[in-house]
């Protein structure tokens, strides 16, 4: 019998995994040492286990906590059974006592009472709603002069920009001096090639060399005063 059982259930488990649900929806729980419907393992069929004693302090703070437990309990299950009790008679008796022309008062009143809250949420959801606006117009007139001070600054640039190209622009070779160009770059050459020693000294041109043939070694300070004589020869 127990090997068929064992039987089923392996085929069930099987069924189970391939199936969404269970045709007999079973459910399969894998216990954490055997299964309960298995009998008591021989080793331990005539085995009786010792209980342990218990201290006697221990037991006395035990019985005493739980006494207070009860005790407490107790005593707020019978305050809230009189506080229904009570509400209830409450509730009954007003009932009674009111007449409907009370109650039509009592609603009025509770109507007036509520229009006055309403009018004070109004008034301050109308003032929330006040400062929000204001908040709000600020921040985009913020935006707005940002915007416009980007804006100013862009067209300054572009100004600079423009400014700058139409300064250059006269020196620009343009199809009027082709000519004239040719013939000052060729009346002029210019090289930018030089070299510098330990000194400082400045040679310049590509064929020069230090204390050779070519253009003399100049110093710096000989450089500039150089440079000013082409200047003002120019």
């Amino acid at each position: 019998m127990l090997r068929t059982t064992t039987g089923l259930l392996s085929r069930l488990s099987v069924n189970e995994s391939k199936t969404t649900s269970s045709a007999l929806g079973l459910e399969f729980v894998r216990w954490r040492r055997k299964p309960r419907w298995l009998p008591v393992a021989k080793s331990k069929l005539y085995r009786v286990p010792e209980r342990k004693e218990q201290n006697a302090e221990e037991r006395a703070e035990l019985m005493r906590l739980h006494n207070n437990y009860k005790l407490q309990m107790r005593s707020i299950r019978q305050y809230l059974r009189e506080e229904v009790l009570r509400l209830n008679v409450t509730t009954t008796a007003d009932h009674i006592v009111l007449t409907p022309e009370q109650e039509e008062a009592e609603f009025q009143r509770c109507m007036q009472e509520n229009e006055v809250w309403n009018q004070a949420i109004a008034a301050e959801r109308n003032a929330r709603l006040q400062k929000d606006r204001e908040r709000q117009a600020g921040e985009i007139r913020e935006r707005l002069e940002a915007a416009r001070l980007r804006e100013e600054e862009r067209l300054e640039r572009a100004e600079e920009i423009v400014r700058r190209e139409k300064e250059l622009a006269k020196t620009y070779v343009t199809r009027e001096n082709l000519d004239t160009a040719i013939e000052q770059a060729l009346a002029n050459p210019v090289d930018y090639n030089f070299s510098l020693d330990l000194k400082g000294n400045i040679y310049r041109g590509r064929t020069t060399l230090p204390g050779g043939k070519g253009t003399p070694a100049t110093s710096g300070a000989q450089e500039g005063e150089l440079q000013q004589a082409v200047e003002a020869r120019n």
